[in-house]
């Protein structure tokens, strides 16, 4: 509805200053100027006339939007009951009806609002995510049983403002039901007031007014497979239609943000995993900081440090699905069977299958410098804080020892010193995450078990002779002899290839710089999912082959699009038009 009031009020803005310049042209012709101001037409005809420019142009106009605040534009914008009113006396006869009719339907729609929509939330939770945002929750008003599926409210904060309602788009509460929430980031006058004002979590009032829909909701329900693309805050409707549709239908995200803060918080509350079993995720991260992310994120999902090829992994994605040699839903299994086994067998089938691509001495002695490294940074620390070791001290399975202030200073434990090639628990788990990659989630605890099997000695460390018996036990047959064990060492070798295939792909999209891209994600995909000139190749063939019979390949595809910017707009509307693939954008740029 907001895209149909932009384009009619266009047009009235446009045919306003027509009608006006035509009729001084005429009155100019035959000496009649005088008529502009001896006239209730040319009295009235100027008014509206004069506060059209200001009624439309700030709303429209990206020059002027960029320019000027949304408070300001909305407070210009209601000059148009002055307009509707000098028309009412403009031309009597006809333009009463014209206008009081269109009068009389917003008056009633806004009534019913008013009295039917609008809800007091009296104890909305707010918080912060990250440095500029802030989430509110709340339980669901009684009257929202039936809200749509996808929506949008308009909230008006009374600690704030009284008179200003802003639009955003709500998504069920993760871990309440019956609860939504919103996402705000700071980015204007208001929400910076708002974060501002949320220094810490609390309980304040809200007002909502809604639920409303939005056009994701209708294009979502008819199509069984589609592409949410999402540019920061967007995120928000994308979640709303997964949570909506899991398990029913597939719905895949491209999202480009650059506030860690959001990211950290969408992946750390909302259950990623529980959403994404049969499709794919992809975060294109282009802020600054590095993230602080859960321990364990789903096979399926992907973090990158770059700006995206919105047309390659689109159509990589399409291929992935299309030609079922990359789905989803088969690498979610891949890495539930993983998880399911207890951490010891998996370290063990784990260990068979590294110790046949790698050299023993090797790995070791990875796990030698990493050892030594992290031995190296805190005896840096303990010389600037004043900390000394005392040699007499016992370790423990970390190869940690309890050290003695010199300035009276509680003591506090450091990595101790390794002598000669030796291990210690840090840098075997350095060596595991380096070389054994497809392992699954395991705990500080299972880690520290495995561990103190190897160091028969209980000295904290392990030296190479520990080691090569260990890898003696887990190169023995017996180790991966049984169906389940096989299933397991299956699984981890594929998905060990697929994230080989992700560091091809990222080396190929990067045209030999490869560290321009860098995944944040251990665990990657089949190689085609992430897009390049063969997957764009593949979708076209597809739909050349098939247009000699009607046919449309992808009309079960579709593509949404949440965010601000008019450049990602403009080339999913070419996309959209290439594939004949159906698009719809949901901007909220008023």
């Amino acid at each position: 509805m907001n895209l149909v009031h932009k384009i009619f009020g266009v047009v009235v803005g446009i045919e306003t200053m027509f009608h006006s310049f035509f009729h001084l042209l005429r009155w100019g012709l035959n000496n009649e100027l005088s008529l502009l101001w001896q006239s209730a037409a040319g009295v009235t005809g100027f008014i509206a006339a004069f506060v059209t420019p200001l009624i439309c142009w700030p709303m429209v106009v990206p020059f002027l939007k960029r320019r000027i605040s949304f408070e300001v534009r909305k407070g210009l914008h209601y000059l148009s009951i002055v307009w509707a009113i000098a028309l009412l006396f403009h031309a009597p006869s006809r333009i009463p009806w014209l206008i009081g009719i269109p009068a009389l339907v917003y008056v009633a729609d806004y009534m019913f609002g008013y009295f039917m929509t609008n809800n007091l939330i009296e104890t909305a939770y707010f918080e912060r995510y990250g440095e500029n945002g802030v989430a509110v929750h709340f339980k669901n008003p009684p009257s929202w049983e039936n809200r749509p599926p996808t929506s949008y409210v308009y909230i008006m904060c009374p600690w704030i403002s009284k008179y200003q309602w802003h639009a955003f788009t709500m998504f069920p509460e993760p871990l309440k039901e019956n609860h939504a929430m919103l996402c705000i980031g700071a980015s204007g006058d208001w929400s910076k007031e708002l974060l501002d004002k949320i220094q810490a979590p609390c309980l304040r009032q809200l007002y909502v007014h809604g639920p409303l829909m939005t056009e994701f909701s209708d294009k979502a329900i008819t199509t069984a497979n589609a592409i949410a693309v999402a540019s920061g805050i967007g995120i928000t409707p994308t979640l709303s239609l997964m949570m909506r549709y899991v398990g029913r239908k597939r719905i895949n995200i491209i999202w480009m943000c650059r506030d860690p803060g959001l990211i950290e918080y969408i992946l750390h509350k909302v259950d990623i995993s529980g959403i994404t079993k049969n499709s794919y995720a992809f975060i294109f991260y282009t802020g600054q900081r590095e993230l602080a992310l859960p321990k364990h994120l789903p096979v399926n999902i992907f973090i990158f440090k770059s700006r995206p090829d919105i047309e390659n992994t689109i159509t990589g994605i399409i291929t992935a699905i299309h030609s079922g040699e990359g789905l989803p839903e088969e690498m979610y299994e891949k890495q539930n069977k993983i998880a399911k086994t207890p951490f010891r067998k998996r370290m063990m089938i784990a260990m068979y299958r590294v110790t046949q691509v790698y050299d023993e001495d090797e790995m070791f002695d990875y796990a030698v410098k990493e050892t030594e490294k992290h031995a190296a940074i805190m005896q840096d620390i303990d010389v600037e804080s004043g900390f000394s070791s005392d040699s007499d001290s016992d370790s423990d399975a970390y190869g940690i020892m309890k050290l003695k202030s010199q300035s009276q200073r509680s003591p506090r434990p450091v990595v101790a010193t390794p002598q000669g090639d030796q291990v210690s628990l840090l840098g075997f788990d350095a060596m595991i995450s380096k070389f054994l990659g497809v392992i699954g989630e395991y705990s500080d605890s299972d880690i520290k078990s495995i561990f103190q099997m190897i160091d028969v000695n209980g000295t904290g460390f392990i030296d190479r002779e520990d080691f090569s018996a260990f890898l003696k036990i887990t190169k023995e047959k017996k180790v991966v002899n049984r169906r389940s064990s096989r299933d397991v060492l299956s699984s981890m070798v594929a998905l060990a290839e697929m994230e080989t295939a992700l560091a091809n792909s990222m080396h190929n999209s990067t045209a030999g710089s490869p560290t321009n891209v860098q995944s944040i994600h251990a665990n990657t995909t089949h190689g085609a999912v992430f897009g390049d000139a063969n997957t764009i190749e593949y979708v076209q063939k597809l739909m050349n082959d098939s247009s000699d019979d009607g046919e449309k390949p992808l009309e079960e595809w579709s593509i949404f699009y949440c965010g601000g910017s008019n450049a990602i707009k403009k080339k999913l509307k070419e996309i959209s038009k290439r594939y004949n693939i159906d698009l719809a954008v949901e901007k909220f740029d008023w």
